[in-house]
């Protein structure tokens, strides 16, 4: 899917929304998996978007794509430059996993990126602030290409784990983010993220249930056909589930016990819009956005 968020306030407000049903958690778990479909996606000309992780009513963390282009002489020789850059900042007092680097003039945060399984807890370096994910130059000479350069070490990455901290008073929640950066420097992709909403608990990347060992419901196919949702569980989910259907209030919607196998479920009452599909066995769990249209 592709997006352009010129449109930065209905953005804003989408993400925070999506955000909002995070506050229905099993209690049985602690660890909180977001996946967002549609991803969020941050690109275009001073495009920016924040995310409410927790769903507090604070923003936590924002992505920015700036684009900055002007015109010049070299020794008499006209050239234009066209420079993008794609960052990424913790606001409201939390953390990114990675390390303050001081430059000659100003200081930015490097946020490395992290591979699948990695622990995050309370032995890594965070640091607050933001950091450059990546950039892209390129300049013409006489209207054309001369020199063309990219850099930054998320740069062409794709589904790369991102970490963070979340701090409330004295209290540090760990989580990580799945995000994508092309090489250009003009898109940003945010696919989904976790925290552990158990205070000073660690947790690993593309972790999305409270045990560490994989969830088997995450490799359950959720999405919308117009007016419906479709459920597929994989083979090793062997007992009945239930599935419960959020607006982006909050509020359920749909409640559906017994489900197994591959189930169509009715919602062809419900009207068009983005809804939460959470899907229940035991103490595992799984959720995903869907849209519905008529």
């Amino acid at each position: 899917m592709k997006s352009n968020t010129h449109s930065n306030k209905k953005l804003l407000h989408y993400a925070t929304s999506a955000a909002a049903f995070l506050t229905i958690n099993n209690l049985q778990a602690t660890v909180v998996y977001t996946d967002l479909d549609p991803d969020l996606m941050v690109g275009g000309e001073g495009g920016e978007i924040s995310i409410d992780i927790n769903s507090d009513g604070n923003d936590d963390f924002g992505f920015f794509v700036y684009s900055f282009t002007g015109v010049g002489t070299y020794y008499g020789i006209n050239f234009t430059y066209d420079f993008k850059l794609a960052a990424v900042s913790a606001q409201n007092g939390n953390e990114l996993f990675g390390s303050l680097v001081t430059y000659s003039s100003y200081s930015a945060v490097y946020t490395p990126v992290l591979p699948a399984g990695e622990g995050i807890n309370s032995g890594d370096p965070f640091a607050e602030g933001g950091g450059t994910l990546g950039v892209s130059l390129m300049v013409s000479l006489s209207g054309f290409p001369y020199y063309d350069y990219q850099a930054g070490n998320w740069s062409g990455i794709n589904m790369g784990y991102m970490g963070f901290r979340i701090n409330i008073d004295k209290d540090h929640y760990y989580g990580w983010m799945r995000v994508s950066v092309n090489e250009e420097s003009t898109l940003i992709t945010i696919h989904d993220y976790a925290y552990e909403n158990e205070a000073n608990k660690a947790i690993f990347t593309g972790q999305t249930a409270t045990a560490i060992e994989e969830n088997p419901l995450s490799a359950t196919e959720i999405y919308s056909n117009g007016t419906n949702v479709f459920v597929a569980f994989p083979e090793q989910v062997k007992t009945e589930t239930t599935v419960n259907i959020f607006d982006l209030t909050g509020k359920m919607v749909k409640n559906f016990n017994g489900v197994a196998g591959s189930t169509t479920l009715d919602c062809n009452d419900l009207p068009s819009g983005n809804y939460v599909v959470y899907v229940t066995e035991g103490e595992l769990s799984i959720k995903k956005q869907v849209n519905l249209t008529k």
